[in-house]
């Protein structure tokens, strides 16, 4: 009779654990929805531009963030983000991010003025440890010059025509770790055929078996090798291209790309 009791209370542990499974995949499932609704649902169309960006969460939901804000008079805002950490507690800290971002559309600030309001807010609120990368350029499409701030992200690179790649440099504080941080603001044109590529490190930091990082060279060359491509063809095969490059089935780090081209 003990040993019938024991098994029955071991079913019924089993079955109640495989009940709580089943819930939290499905809220995981939801949350994924909700975060992929977070994220353009397409790139906005400016005439003589060429406009794509992709995002892939390495779990089920993700803290990398890209995002286009269409402002007012015209200009074109680029956004791209990464928090620390993967899973559910970086997706809840890039909501938080998504929603503040979305809310400079309003006053529509210069990139250092829009960084250091974005800093100052999330600093008052981000948990001990956690931090975030970012970095915000405001495009003007009538003269192809682009005002950024960088906020400790990936240096974006552009691809000129002629073939030459530069890196948007530029130093800049993580945000969410001190409250009073001055960012600087630079600026670059893009010329007729050139590209703009922001990414996050799950792009470049990508590691074959013997750990060799696939780098801002493959990137590029990646880029480059597709020039004849249209930009939402190049970054929807990037990640199947980093996978195949890995010879893994799966991504370490969440995955980011946006691209603008200039006609």
């Amino acid at each position: 009779m003990a040993n019938v009791a024991a098994i029955r209370i071991e079913h019924a542990r089993l079955a109640t654990v495989e009940q709580a499974e089943k819930l939290m995949e499905s809220e995981l499932a939801q949350a994924s929805e909700i975060q992929l609704s977070l994220l353009p649902a397409e790139a906005p169309s400016y005439p003589g531009y060429e406009i794509a960006g992709y995002n892939f969460p390495c779990r089920t939901v993700g803290g990398d963030y890209y995002d286009f804000l269409p402002y007012p008079d015209g200009r074109l805002g680029l956004a791209v983000g990464d928090v620390s950490g993967k899973g559910l507690p970086a997706a809840l800290m890039m909501s938080s991010l998504q929603a503040r971002v979305q809310m400079l559309i309003e006053t529509a600030p210069e990139p250092a003025q829009a960084v250091t309001i974005l800093n100052r807010n999330l600093a008052e609120r981000c948990p001990l440890g956690k931090f975030i990368t970012f970095f915000y350029g405001v495009l003007y499409p009538s003269t192809g010059k682009l005002e950024y701030s960088n906020a400790g992200h990936n240096y974006p690179l552009l691809l000129r025509a002629d073939g030459a790649v530069e890196q948007l440099t530029g130093a800049g504080m993580i945000m969410g770790l001190f409250r009073d941080v001055d960012y600087e603001q630079r600026e670059v044109f893009l010329q007729p055929g050139d590209m703009l590529a922001l990414f996050s490190d799950g792009v470049t930091e990508a590691c074959d078996s013997s750990g060799e990082q696939f780098g801002e060279e493959g990137l590029t060359e990646y880029i480059l090798a597709r020039k004849f491509a249209t930009c939402a063809q190049i970054v929807e095969g990037l990640a199947d291209h980093v996978r195949t490059w890995a010879n893994s089935s799966s991504l370490a780090d969440d995955f980011t790309v946006v691209l603008v081209r200039r006609k």
